[in-house]
């Protein structure tokens, strides 16, 4: 699958999970899962698009830095609105190196 056709499957799965109705528990672990499965997708193409620039081709390094920090604003987002139902969550954090990542902190 070429880079284009992830970049749309991520922005087609985060305009899914903005639409989606978070209004407890049980819908958002359901929408964490599908933020988990984004995440994955999003790791595996900047992952690549870097290895690709690295050797000339692909898309530029700062396109897909662009396309990576619009992905992490829509993801702060529903992130906000999902930790907010989540029973006992009480935080998340974005880890942005090699990969990315996501972390919900529960209280104790």
């Amino acid at each position: 699958m070429d880079n284009d056709l992830q970049a749309q499957l991520i922005d087609d799965s985060l305009a899914a999970l903005e639409g989606m109705q978070i209004s407890d528990d049980r819908s958002a672990r359901e929408a964490f899962r599908q933020v988990v499965a984004t995440v994955a997708r999003i790791s595996f193409l900047s992952a690549r698009a870097s290895a690709q620039a690295m050797v000339g081709q692909g898309a530029p390094a700062g396109d897909s830095l662009g396309r990576l920090g619009s992905w992490l604003d829509r993801l702060i987002g529903i992130l906000t609105r999902i930790v907010g139902q989540l029973n006992g969550a009480a935080s998340f954090s974005i880890s942005v190196g090699t990969n990315v990542s996501v972390t919900v902190n529960f209280e104790d």
